[in-house]
């Protein structure tokens, strides 16, 4: 299972200004690294100018479940039947092959988070999942019985997040490959994007469970 912290806050604490200087300093570790970004203000998100009018608007109004559109910046992804769920079920089926996912927003999701508070704001202590800590500028020392992190410092915040995520992580899950009976090595690496795959397929199923053994047989 791929982890996933959160960062949240109340709106304008800093929190995207904290994940933009997390990102480059997990990338330098060869971490490959994801992020949702949680929309909770109620209207639309907007899209941008290639998704208006074009056919992939078309067929995701048309009822489509999932619709992604290329352009020159990247991909636009419109999945209408997601818009509800939170970022464990998001990660399952978007993020696969990812070593680690940071989930913007999303405070009261039953995620291991840190709260970015403002300068001279209280903490919000979200409910739901753990809150390993606060994060403020120039922080230090402790609040609410919480770590306070200092946001200045990206470098001491990503350490403590390393090691929150190498206590929570479960032990590597174990995969068997077999062709015609012969098993075939597979790295670690193609065990979390299969697990990612299957798991977030298997998510999408009425009545299924997708957090025990998966086995899968073809032929």
């Amino acid at each position: 299972m791929i982890p996933v912290i959160g960062i949240c806050g109340a709106s304008g604490s800093g929190k995207t200004t904290l994940v933009a200087k997390l990102l480059p300093l997990i990338k330098a570790r060869g971490i490959k690294v994801g992020v949702l970004k949680h929309h909770g203000h109620g209207e639309a998100v907007p899209t941008p100018a290639e998704w208006e009018g074009k056919d992939s608007a078309r067929l995701a109004e048309a009822g489509a479940d999932r619709v992604g559109l290329a352009h020159p910046g990247g991909v636009w992804l419109e999945a209408p039947h997601l818009g509800g769920a939170g970022p464990r079920a998001l990660t399952a089926r978007l993020m696969g092959g990812l070593e680690l996912v940071i989930a913007e927003g999303f405070k009261r999701a039953g995620i291991p988070k840190i709260e970015v508070v403002a300068p001279g704001a209280q903490p919000i202590l979200p409910p739901g999942g753990r809150l390993l800590a606060l994060a403020r500028r120039g922080g230090s020392g402790s609040e609410a019985e919480l770590p306070v992190l200092d946001a200045d410092d990206p470098e001491a915040v990503l350490a403590f997040i390393l090691e929150a995520v190498r206590q929570v992580t479960p032990a590597p899950e174990k995969a068997v490959l077999l062709v015609d009976g012969q098993e075939v090595p597979v790295n670690a690496f193609v065990i979390s994007m299969l697990s990612g795959m299957l798991r977030g397929f298997v998510s999408s199923l009425k009545g299924a469970d997708s957090s025990g053994k998966i086995e899968v047989r073809l032929g």
